[in-house]
């Protein structure tokens, strides 16, 4: 039958034909039910499509429907809540008052300050980073629904505010800077802990180590604010830093009696009460200047640097005081009246005081009181670390000196005169590789023990007796003097 021909039925036996007509035509169709088998076959696959086309087989109505399954479906779920609207409207109440309160809820969650942002603060506000911290997901967390916070960065200047990635930033942080931002997380464990009144032991190692000097003092005020604020909290704080070991006593993080320190013996570690921590030229050395000779030798660099402060370096003092920590060539007939005399003119109050025996000479104390410092036990022991270093240098410069024997050019020297005299005795004397070995031990471990003042003393604490008394034992060994004192 074509398209685009007109029929008119008029009956319907008329109708019925033309259907049977059409159908047998479908069905003497060979290509057409070659394409109906394959599709039967595909409906007739398995039992679950099998009984969908038996369903549809009894509901010819759904056909049209299939047309656009998206379609039906909205139908189908319609069809369900219209069976239910009871139910449906009910559950739409209960959603709407909840997020209604859910609303209110991080309404005052932005109001609310978390414990990371507290600790934020603390660190924006005590450290010096070129950053500032921020909590970007604070709502989420006040909610609980995050435990941890997300930081966000901002650098800030005169113009305005960038945002920057944690990794680009940590590329352009210093060391200190870094160890500042990784702090972040044991304040906020204090934090947390102060909170919660939790007893708690804090051991903090070397927590300032690579801070500027801001920065460091921002931790221990820190540690001082929490000594203070946090009863509950006990602190045991290990540093090789003096300076900081000196800050922390003097802002009373730790009482000054409870201050230890540690020193490596041969055979053990001692742990024993703090000394020298306040000054102790003039707590301990000064007062037994005349009675003590170690303490006296000790107290040579300090009278030293007092001169240099006052006077000058052109100072007759100065210029005797550093014939006893170099060899000169009037190093050997210092007597202990001239070092009485020098210490009176910087030291006033103690004219009436001198040394037992004025005529003897200084060399030979400073060398008899290194060899006892050799017998001494174990300990912190600042004078014998610098009564050893002063006697290790001077008998190397004596030996390199009398080996040279060149008063031309011993003369010229004027400043770094052990290096000046290593250099010209390698020249002279190079297959001497044990005394020239020796001797830049001495270069290596004795200036900062010897040229100390008040002020800045760390070096000597960082040397154990062990290493200065075989250094002064190699030195004796490998440079020998033409005259020995003891």
């Amino acid at each position: 039958m074509n398209a685009d021909e007109r029929r008119e039925i008029t009956s319907q036996k008329q109708f019925q034909t033309l259907i049977d007509n059409e159908k047998k035509a479908i069905s003497e169709d060979d290509d057409l039910r070659k394409k109906l088998a394959e599709v039967e076959k595909l409906l007739m696959k398995n039992t679950i499509r099998r009984d969908f086309v038996a369903y549809l087989s009894d509901h010819e109505e759904l056909l049209p429907e299939l047309a656009s399954v998206e379609d039906f479906k909205k139908k189908v779920w319609l069809s369900y809540l219209k069976a239910q609207i009871g139910l449906y409207n009910e559950l739409i109440a209960k959603y709407q008052t909840a997020d209604r309160r859910l609303k209110e809820i991080e309404q005052a969650a932005r109001t609310q300050r978390t414990q990371w942002e507290q600790v934020i603060e603390i660190f924006n506000s005590r450290f010096a980073v070129p950053f500032e911290l921020t909590v970007m997901n604070r709502t989420s967390v006040v909610l609980g629904q995050e435990s941890m916070p997300t930081l966000g960065f901002a650098i800030k200047d005169d113009v305005g505010e960038v945002s920057i990635e944690k990794d680009t930033l940590m590329q352009a942080l210093s060391t200190g800077e870094q160890r500042a931002f990784y702090l972040l997380n044991a304040i906020f464990e204090i934090e947390a802990r102060k909170k919660e009144n939790q007893e708690t032991l804090l051991i903090a190692d070397d927590i300032a180590d690579s801070f500027d000097y801001k920065n460091k003092y921002a931790i221990i005020q820190y540690l001082a604010d929490l000594a203070e604020e946090a009863p509950g909290f006990r602190q045991i704080i290990l540093t090789h830093n003096f300076d900081f070991f000196l800050t922390i006593e003097s802002r009373e993080v730790v009482c000054y009696s409870h201050c230890l320190m540690a020193s490596k013996g041969e055979t053990s570690i001692t742990l024993e009460r703090a000394t020298g921590i306040k000054n102790p030229f003039v707590n301990e050395w000064k007062p037994k200047f005349f009675t003590d000779p170690r303490k006296r030798i000790a107290s040579i660099p300090f009278l030293r640097n007092l001169i240099e402060y006052t006077r000058g370096q052109n100072d007759p003092g100065f210029v005797k005081l550093t014939s006893l920590l170099h060899w000169k060539p009037d190093s050997a007939a210092i007597t202990h009246n001239e070092l009485d005399d020098i210490y009176k003119s910087v030291c006033h109050g103690s004219d009436g005081e001198q040394w037992r025996d004025g005529t003897s000479l200084v060399i030979d104390s400073i060398c008899s009181e290194a060899d006892n410092c050799l017998k001494a036990a174990d300990g912190i022991n600042f004078e014998n670390k610098i009564v050893l270093s002063i006697a290790t240098r001077l008998i190397a410069e004596r030996f390199m000196v009398d080996k040279i024997a060149d008063s031309t050019f011993l003369s010229a020297v004027r400043s770094n005169q052990t290096p000046k005299l290593l250099d010209k005795f390698k020249e002279l004397y190079s297959s001497e590789t044990d005394a020239i070995n020796a001797v830049k031990q001495v270069i290596l471990m004795t200036p900062e023990n010897i040229h100390l003042n008040s002020f800045m003393y760390e070096p000597i604490l960082d040397m154990s007796d062990e290493h200065l008394r075989k250094l002064y034992q190699d030195v004796k060994q490998h440079c020998p003097c033409t005259e020995a004192h003891s």
